[in-house]
C-alpha cells in the first residue's frame, strides 16, 4: 500500500539519517499514520500522523509535537509539507537515539503540560541527565522525564 507523499518523505529522511525504516507500520485511515512500537511500556509507541497540512508526532501518551508546512517558504502546500516531514523525521530520529528528553508535568494527578529538550543543548547525555534538574519544575508540580528508551530515574544518594 502506498503511503502519503509526506510519510514517504518522512521515511526517506529517517533512512538517510541512518535509522531503520523496517519496523514502521503504516495505517491508512482518515489520518494516515506511521507507528513505531514502544521500546519501553511506560513511554508507549511513537506515531506520526499526516494531517494534510502538518505532521503530528505522538510519543505514547506522554507528549506530541506539530510540524507544520506553514513554517516553510515555498511555492506549494505540498513542498512545504514535505519540508515539514523532513524536520519531523530528524526530530524522531533524535528521539529514537535518546538525544531528546521529554517531560510531563502534573499538578496533583492532573497533567498540566509537557515539553521536550535536546540533551546536547543542555550539555548532558542519556547517561547523565538523571543527575541534573533540567526539565524538572518545582513547588507542588511533579515532573516526570522520559527518553525513548524509558523513564529517567533521578539519581538519589543516601544520607
Amino acid at each position: 500500500m502506498r503511503k502519503t507523499p509526506a510519510l514517504d518523505a518522512f521515511l526517506t529522511r529517517i533512512n538517510e539519517l541512518g535509522g531503520s525504516i523496517d519496523s514502521w507500520v503504516y495505517t491508512n485511515s482518515d489520518r494516515p499514520t506511521l507507528t513505531l512500537a514502544a521500546t519501553h511500556d511506560s513511554v508507549g509507541p511513537l506515531a506520526v500522523d499526516d494531517n494534510g497540512d502538518e505532521l503530528t508526532v505522538e510519543i505514547g501518551t506522554k507528549q506530541h509535537t506539530h510540524f507544520s508546512g506553514y513554517s516553510f517558504d515555498s511555492d506549494s502546500d505540498q513542498s512545504r509539507l514535505l519540508a515539514a516531514a523532513k524536520d519531523a523525521a530528524a526530530f524522531v530520529y533524535d528521539v529514537t537515539m535518546d538525544r531528546v528528553c521529554f517531560t510531563v508535568d502534573y499538578l496533583h494527578e492532573r497533567c498540566i503540560g509537557s515539553s521536550h529538550f535536546y540533551l546536547d543543548n543542555e550539555n548532558t547525555t542519556a547517561d547523565t541527565v538523571r543527575d541534573t534538574c533540567i526539565g524538572l519544575r518545582g513547588g507542588n508540580i511533579r515532573s516526570e522525564r522520559y527518553l525513548w528508551s524509558g523513564p529517567v530515574r533521578e539519581h538519589r544518594t543516601e544520607p
